[in-house]
């Protein structure tokens, strides 16, 4: 069985409900290993919210499920964008490039493109069945 059988048979919100509950296990543990904090102070949650955004809309909804954007074109704005934020970051001496920070931006993209395609199939979804 494959993911695409779960959704037509109606276990989709269970998927999505699964995905979001085991990201947020997995980001209290990051949050301990590498940031040595199991909350996040909210500047740093600012940053790690774009991140997840950034995954969701373009990687996700607009990339993996919609393909109006390349893959190619999605990695590109991807960069951009997170390039941006990280160089906003280390002009303003807010958190240095380190390797921890890097691994967390990059869990937190890989988050958000994975629950922006089962929400946005969700939806799809929902809005066939009415």
């Amino acid at each position: 069985m494959n993911i695409h059988d779960c959704f037509y048979r109606g276990d989709a919100l269970k998927i999505l409900a699964f995905s979001f509950i085991v990201g947020i296990v997995l980001l209290y543990f990051l949050n301990i290993a590498l940031l040595k904090t199991p909350v996040l102070d909210l500047d740093w949650s600012i940053h790690a919210g774009l991140r997840f955004l950034v995954g969701f809309i373009v990687l996700g909804v607009s990339c993996f499920y919609a393909k109006a954007v390349k893959f190619q074109n999605a990695v590109y704005i991807t960069a951009c964008i997170v390039a941006t934020d990280y160089l906003y970051d280390y002009y303003s001496q807010i958190y240095r490039l380190k390797f921890e920070i890097i691994l967390h931006g990059i869990f937190m993209m890989i988050w958000g493109a994975v629950l922006g395609y089962l929400t946005a199939k969700y939806i799809k979804e929902q809005s066939m069945r009415s």
